[in-house]
């Protein structure tokens, strides 16, 4: 046996080990049971998908949703997060990209986190025909897994951008002038 596979045969149940960590027995992340206690979420809406994407996703996210328990409510009900959504397909050489980011906002209608991802089309279809059942469910997964991790631990919100610094005052520079009549020199202060 050589030291190469020696090696491997000893590092192969660790390296095993450590990539099935956080997964459960169907290969899907663990992610902490986020759960009604940690928040209501409404979608106010996701825009830019094609009426039948939109009806799927839908659907998926709710399943997603109730397999980590999150607390869905209509976009009517009392909600401590609002979702906003957007969705844009890309065409990238020979396959469709679709790219989506979810606005997530506060009770106070203050933005606190934004979501989001890209998901590749597997299938040979092009523009808003490839969004089918799997790249929706992808979305859907990735996302709700994204919303659980926020909502373990949500942040206040998030940092508004820092206010830039007023400028400095002019600095003034002091140039030497000769008055046409008399010769006098005369010390002016000019802004730069």
């Amino acid at each position: 046996m050589s030291l190469g596979r020696l090696a491997f045969g000893l590092l192969a149940p660790a390296l095993l080990g450590m990539s099935l960590v956080g997964c459960d027995t169907t290969g899907q992340s663990m992610m902490p049971l986020a759960g009604a206690s940690a928040g209501t979420v409404a979608f106010q809406r996701i825009d830019g998908l094609p009426e039948p994407q939109f009806r799927r996703l839908v659907q998926n996210l709710s399943d997603e949703a109730s397999t980590r328990r999150i607390a869905v409510v209509s976009r009517e009900g009392a909600a401590q997060y609002r979702v906003r959504g957007y969705a844009a397909e890309q065409i990238r050489g020979k396959h469709t990209v679709i790219a989506w980011v979810w606005d997530v906002y506060d009770a106070n209608q203050q933005r606190v986190t934004r979501l989001g991802g890209e998901e590749e089309a597997d299938n040979h279809q092009r523009g808003w025909g490839a969004a089918d059942d799997q790249v929706l469910r992808r979305i859907a997964h990735e996302g709700m897994d994204q919303l659980a991790s926020f909502l373990v631990a949500p942040p206040d919100r998030v940092p508004a951008p820092l206010a830039l610094p007023p400028p400095p005052a002019p600095a003034a520079s002091t140039v030497m002038a000769a008055t046409a009549h008399t010769g006098d020199i005369v010390a002016l202060a000019v802004a730069q």
